[in-house]
């Protein structure tokens, strides 16, 4: 009896271990215009898509030129998991870095650091600029957890079953 209370123990320990710390956040799942991606035209925003909708307060999304200039302009848009940053004239080629942080519907920060390159610099403002399609960021770790959350939990739930059927009646 004492054998199978530990591995009920342990069972439900590794499944509270097993869920990590960043299972419950929003992760970026892509930015308009991509990480890494080279363009000759310059946007007009910045677009970061999350697997899960996040929060407005305390968002924060910089986009600097490659002299460390800020050229994001106007107030930043948060609908559901889009966080949309509108940029002024990028009237410098050379590589932008995008720094944001956006707090999750759990109310973790997320940091997000990304980079693309303009090739002709300058836009009018207002113009309309087509960016590509956003590139999607790969990651399977839930998929993982959530598995593995799942095996364990029927472990469980058979030892229970077993440990209850295995008394004797009184």
């Amino acid at each position: 009896m004492r054998r199978l209370a530990a591995l009920l123990v342990a069972s439900l320990l590794a499944l509270v271990i097993s869920t990590g710390v960043a299972a419950a956040h929003a992760k970026l799942e892509s930015m308009t215009p991509a990480d890494g991606s080279s363009m000759a035209a310059p946007p007009t925003q910045v677009v970061l898509t999350f697997n899960e909708p996040v929060g407005s307060t305390g968002a924060e999304v910089q986009v600097k030129s490659p002299t460390g200039n800020n050229v994001s302009t106007g107030d930043i848009q948060v609908i559901d998991n889009l966080v949309t940053q509108p940029v002024g004239p990028m009237i410098e080629a050379g590589k932008y870095t995008v720094d944001a942080r956006i707090v999750s519907a759990d109310g973790h920060p997320i940091t997000v650091s990304a980079s693309f390159t303009v090739t002709h610099a300058g836009h009018a403002p207002g113009s309309v600029v087509t960016t590509g399609q956003p590139q999607p960021v790969k990651d399977n770790s839930n998929v993982v957890v959530i598995v593995a959350m799942v095996l364990v939990m029927l472990v469980v739930v058979a030892l229970a079953i077993v440990i209850v059927r295995r008394r004797p009646a009184a």
